[in-house]
């Protein structure tokens, strides 16, 4: 089965028509139309637009836009699938009695003789840091003294100012947090079929107002919303979120559509 760009390739060659003909025909860069014939649909931006150019390249060059689309799709399609990672396979446990732990040659179980003197060390320990901090408690309690009834009480309040004073500096305001700009959250893609008018607002501002002519291609990202005027709906092809919207409306029909 020829490839998509060998079709392509073979159509314009049928018709004697160099790239540079056929870029200045459709209004498709010809370093476009070059990576379509090679096959190189990389080096354009997006699938969305390797679809498009198909359909405008080859309605140009005479030949059905449908069977390479759906061409191109299944091919996007076996680059995912190829490019998942497979799944890991699962190690089955074996089913039965398990094996008993059985010590290394180099490991020595310790011999009872040992295993006491540790134990009689380990209690000698305990007993003389018990006997330490008994001493210390009795030592605390009868060196503690009773308050003087007449000694004026001093409040902790000054006290407690001076150091809220002294840890907090002077001249410091609150902390500034400054938030990451968020990514775009829609997208509108447009292309003209036919020359129209267009105003394109994005997120309440004016981006866009003007005429454009036959298969120049817009994109518009926005934050919240997304709203197009148009004074010709079927000059208009959308892909809102890369979702095909096909044409706006029908054949000079004012179109105010907001997303």
């Amino acid at each position: 089965m020829e490839t998509i760009g060998q079709q392509l390739r073979e159509a314009r060659e049928r018709k004697k028509l160099s790239l540079e003909t056929a870029a200045q025909g459709t209004k498709i860069k010809g370093e476009y139309l070059a990576a379509l014939e090679a096959d190189q649909f990389d080096r354009i931006e997006a699938p969305v637009y390797v679809r498009g150019f198909l359909r405008i390249y080859s309605q140009y060059l005479g030949l059905d836009s449908k069977p390479l689309v759906n061409q191109f799709a299944n091919l996007k399609s076996a680059e995912a699938a190829a490019s998942a990672e497979p799944p890991k396979p699962i190690t089955p446990r074996p089913i039965g009695k398990t094996s008993t732990s059985v010590l290394p040659e180099a490991q020595t179980p310790l011999s009872p003789s040992l295993l006491f003197a540790l134990l009689g060390i380990v209690f000698g320990v305990l007993v003389v840091i018990w006997g330490i901090w008994a001493v210390l408690a009795g030592s605390g309690q009868s060196k503690s003294e009773p308050k003087p009834a007449d000694t004026p009480a001093v409040s902790a309040a000054p006290a407690k100012a001076t150091a809220d004073a002294y840890l907090k500096p002077k001249g410091v305001g609150p902390a500034l947090i400054i938030e990451p700009p968020r990514a775009p959250a829609h997208t509108l893609t447009i292309r003209a079929d036919e020359p129209c008018e267009v105003t394109v607002t994005v997120d309440g501002a004016v981006l866009f107002r003007g005429n454009m002519p036959r298969n120049e291609v817009r994109k518009f990202d926005a934050s919240r919303s997304i709203r197009i005027k148009v004074n010709d709906g079927n000059a208009i092809h959308a892909w809102y979120d890369q979702k095909d919207l096909g044409k706006l409306g029908r054949r000079r029909e004012m179109i105010d559509r907001q997303f």
